[in-house]
């Protein structure tokens, strides 16, 4: 019986070499594997379909999936999760010494719906009492300019989010003072470059996460994997 020829696109962890080296065999498929960074991943899946499996954006596929619009159907395998408490980024200039100060601060994000701020979103709000509308959002490449949402929302009246100007990145944004505070997934370079006015929103971040986690005892999904509906 000839095997399935299937497209598999994930990230490059640790956690997936044993199948692109061949040392774990996928029972009935020929797998091609294509390592590729997840935003270039997520954005041709949801966008064209482009794998027969792949890694997907846990939220992004949520929305699709209530939408009933998602050509994938996901399976509970999660190539990637972690806690968000390291991802909320503040001026030091603002005034924002604990998180409930970031209510009617202008916040940058790189996608409004990315998994790590839905995250982010939900402990702010349960914790601190700050809801996505007591911010302004300011959407916009993290690193490079010009980046959009891979899938269309449809947001409370209430949510403010703008579109950061098509020659500006959020990072720089933070950096100018333009914006008082980024969420996303990995620390913006004016961050890792040591920017005098840019630090952690949590002081000690990795023990805020573990302290919410004793508390509600989850471990944040962030990307699970997607089989092409049109696969068999």
């Amino acid at each position: 019986m000839s095997k399935l020829n299937l497209s598999v696109a994930v990230g490059n962890y640790d956690r997936m070499q044993p199948l692109v080296d061949g040392e774990v065999q996928i029972d009935g498929v020929d797998p091609v594997f294509m390592l590729q960074d997840p935003e270039e991943i997520f954005f041709r899946a949801f966008r064209h379909a482009d794998y027969d499996i792949c890694e997907l954006s846990l939220s992004s596929y949520s929305v699709k999936t209530a939408a009933g619009t998602s050509l994938y159907i996901g399976v509970p395998i999660f190539p990637s999760r972690a806690f968000r408490h390291t991802s909320i980024y503040v001026r030091k200039d603002r005034g924002i010494e604990s998180p409930s100060d970031l209510k009617g601060k202008r916040i940058g994000v790189p996608e409004y719906q990315l998994t790590a701020n839905v995250w982010a979103r939900l402990f702010l709000e349960e914790d601190h009492g700050v809801k996505a509308s007591d911010v302004t959002w300011v959407r916009g490449g993290y690193e490079e300019t010009g980046r959009e949402e891979k899938i269309k929302l449809n947001l409370p009246a209430d949510v403010h989010l703008e579109n950061a100007s098509s020659d500006a990145t959020i990072s720089g944004l933070l950096a100018s003072g333009e914006i008082d505070a980024v969420i996303g997934p990995r620390a913006p370079s004016c961050f890792t470059n040591g920017h005098p006015n840019v630090k952690y929103l949590y002081a000690e971040p990795q023990k805020a996460a573990a302290d919410w986690y004793k508390r509600t005892k989850l471990f944040p999904i962030m990307h699970l994997l997607g089989i092409r509906r049109s696969v068999g």
